[in-house]
C-alpha cells in the first residue's frame, strides 16, 4: 500500500488488514507509518512499516525482504505541483508529479506483477483522479499523471486476466484528507462541492471500502475498469448543480 501514512492510504490499509491482509505501509515519513502500523497492531492486525521514496528503485530489495509474496497491490501514493497554468510550472516540479504518480507505480506493479501470474492470484488497484477525464486548470501534471493510471490499468487487465490478476482504476472526486485541507484552496474546495451531485465530499472510509472489495476474491470478474467514486462530481450540463429546489444554484 503505498502513500500509506495518512488519508486513503492509512485507512485503506486499517481496511484491509481488517479483512486479514497483512499489510506493507510504503510512504517516506518513517514516523507517520510508524504510527499508522501501531495502530494496526493494537487493533489486532498485521502491518509492516516501510520508509521509502517511489522516485526511485532501491527500496524495492527493502520490500522483498519483509513481503517476498505480494498478492494485493495498491498504488495510492501521489504528488502534486504547485498550482500555475503548464507555462509556468518548472521541469522539476513535473518531473516529480510523473516520477511519484506514473513511474512509481509501473516500478513497483513490474516488480510484482509475476509473482502474481505464477500464483495465479493478484488484485491490482490504482487510486486516480475526476481530473483525468475532466481537466484540472492550474493541476495540468497531476491530471497527466493521472490519465496514464488508465491506460497502465486497461493493458495490466489484458496481460494479467488469463492468470488470476485483475486490475481496476478508481477515478475520485472531492475526499476529505489531510492532503486536501492542507493544500487546495477553500474555495476551490467548495466549488467542487457544488458542482458534486450527492452536495458533500467523500470520505476516505468510503473509498477504502471500495479498494477493499476489489482487492477481495469476490471482485474476480471486474477487470479494467476504470470505477468513478465522485458522490458525481462533474455530471450536469449547468457549472454548478441545481438546488434543491431545482433551480440553478447562485
Amino acid at each position: 500500500m503505498t502513500g500509506a501514512a495518512r488519508g486513503i492510504g492509512a485507512v485503506t490499509a486499517r481496511a484491509l488488514a481488517g479483512e486479514g491482509a497483512r499489510v506493507v505501509l510504503v510512504a517516506r515519513s518513517a514516523m507517520e507509518l510508524g504510527g499508522v502500523a501501531d495502530e494496526i497492531r493494537s487493533e489486532g492486525g498485521d502491518a509492516v512499516a516501510l520508509a521509502a521514496d517511489l522516485t526511485g528503485a532501491d527500496w524495492l530489495s527493502d520490500l522483498d525482504g519483509v513481503a517476498p509474496e505480494v498478492d494485493l497491490l495498491v498504488n495510492n501514493a501521489a504528488s502534486f505541483a504547485p498550482y500555475g497554468p503548464l507555462e509556468e510550472v518548472s521541469a522539476e516540479a513535473m518531473h516529480a508529479v510523473l516520477e511519484v504518480g506514473v513511474l512509481g507505480a509501473l516500478r513497483l506493479t513490474q516488480h510484482v506483477m509475476g509473482g502474481m501470474k505464477e500464483r495465479g492470484f493478484g488484485r491490482i488497484v490504482s487510486v486516480g483522479s475526476v481530473a483525468a477525464t475532466h481537466g484540472a486548470g492550474g493541476q495540468v501534471a497531476y491530471a497527466t499523471a493521472k490519465a496514464a493510471l488508465a491506460g497502465m490499468t486497461r493493458t495490466l487487465a489484458i496481460e494479467g486476466g488469463r492468470n488470476g490478476v485483475t486490475a481496476n482504476l478508481l477515478e475520485l472526486g472531492l475526499v476529505e484528507t489531510e492532503r486536501v485541507e492542507s493544500e487546495i484552496d477553500p474555495v476551490i474546495r467548495e466549488r467542487l462541492v457544488r458542482n458534486t451531485a450527492i452536495g458533500r465530499a467523500g470520505t476516505p472510509e468510503e473509498v477504502a471500502r471500495v479498494i477493499a472489495f476489489l482487492c477481495s476474491e469476490e471482485s474476480a470478474y471486474i477487470t479494467g475498469a476504470v470505477i468513478p467514486v465522485s458522490g458525481g462530481l462533474g455530471l450536469g450540463l449547468y457549472p454548478e448543480q441545481l438546488s434543491e429546489g431545482g433551480r440553478p444554484s447562485s
